[in-house]
């Protein structure tokens, strides 16, 4: 499958990666051959933790979710071998549920969806936080939702497919009982048959996961969120995978970029050093080779300069396939994590589109 040419340098990303000394991809073409392949053995984990800890502090001081009308509650949930991981849950202090067809006023008490998240960080970090500054913001400002996050566990403390395995634990307590989430001054009524899930990069990888084991389990899920979602180990990426005329892939157009497929390479060699043949072990770890019948409704979100690009394209391709509703977005020439980057014009008609997304994706109850 020839596409056009989604990797060519969007000039709003060029002037902000020039503006702020990030890489651009060269004029002129490079020996991608020679670049040395990358070894997450040798990484400080703490240090990329606490990095990105001191951003998300910052962020959050920043952007406080009463400012969008949300109050906050965090609680811990054992999963299967008795750890606990942390869960935040959101929910509107004043209804203001925004449909095509209208809004709730105050005075409606109507139980309000859940959107499940699973947080972006490559497997190795990310928080609560992490989701909120990268998709969660114009949800939280538009809509009412009850929001469930999780900080599962990470590698390479933890072996694949740990942080899997902890979601779907999470979810379904969370369907068990949801009032046990929720502290009992909470007014918000939830409607746990009215489930959307919603992850970026690596959390988009495991929501579409979860969407997998929900259908297989007879969970009823509304809809999917899937942003920039890692959905394909890359060893194991089909060859029927969309490419350019050149022939190259989005990972071999992306080496030595801003958002350099060798980074997610060595992740992937890391958790998963060899590949296992079993079909539930290829399931959890690349869901586009997996069953993709009979699934929910969906929202994909793709950039043009990420090593991720074409399996976002190929599993909206097959899901459209399946005759399921997918509404595809596709941001040329920026790169892997441009809706972080509030100051792009990208990331603005992101918001827009994944409004105007949401929007559709609820009416659709």
């Amino acid at each position: 499958m020839i596409m056009p040419d989604f990797f060519a340098t969007d000039p709003d990303w060029a002037a902000y990666a020039t503006k702020h000394g990030l890489p651009l991809p060269p004029d002129k073409a490079v020996d991608k051959p020679s670049l040395p392949r990358l070894d997450a053995g040798s990484w400080d984990f703490q240090a990329i933790r606490q990095a990105n800890a001191e951003t998300e502090a910052a962020w959050t001081c920043d952007h406080p979710l009463s400012s969008v009308g949300y109050e906050t509650f965090l609680t811990n949930v054992r999963v299967r071998d008795g750890s606990v991981c942390s869960v935040k849950v959101s929910w509107p202090a004043n209804p203001r549920f925004h449909k095509q067809c209208g809004s709730l006023t105050a005075a409606d008490s109507s139980p309000l969806p859940v959107l499940f998240v699973t947080h972006g960080g490559g497997w190795i970090q990310g928080t609560h936080t992490t989701e909120e500054a990268w998709l969660l913001w114009p949800i939280y400002q538009r809509f009412d939702l009850v929001i469930v996050s999780v900080e599962y566990r990470l590698a390479p403390e933890h072996r694949f497919p740990t942080w899997i395995e902890d979601c779907w634990d999470v979810l379904q307590r969370l369907l068990q009982d949801t009032r046990q989430f929720l502290p009992a001054e909470c007014p918000a009524q939830v409607d746990p048959k009215t489930l959307y899930l919603a992850g970026s990069s690596s959390g988009g990888g495991i929501a579409a996961v979860l969407s997998h084991l929900c259908r297989d389990h007879s969970i009823l899920v509304s809809g999917v969120i899937l942003n920039v979602p890692v959905l394909c180990d890359y060893r194991e990426i089909p060859p029927t995978t969309p490419h350019t005329k050149k022939g190259e892939t989005s990972y071999e157009q992306c080496l030595g970029t801003f958002s350099d497929s060798r980074g997610l390479m060595a992740v992937w060699d890391m958790i998963r050093p060899s590949l296992d043949p079993q079909p539930k072990d290829r399931q959890l770890a690349s869901p586009l080779l997996g069953d993709l019948s009979k699934l929910p409704p969906h929202i994909i979100c793709v950039a043009g300069q990420d090593p991720l690009r074409d399996e976002g394209l190929l599993y909206a391709h097959k899901l459209q396939q399946q005759g399921t509703p997918v509404r595809l977005q596709m941001y040329a020439g920026v790169p892997h994590n441009f809706a972080q980057l509030w100051e792009l014009k990208a990331c603005r008609r992101f918001w827009d589109d994944l409004r105007r997304e949401m929007e559709w994706l609820l009416t659709l109850q």
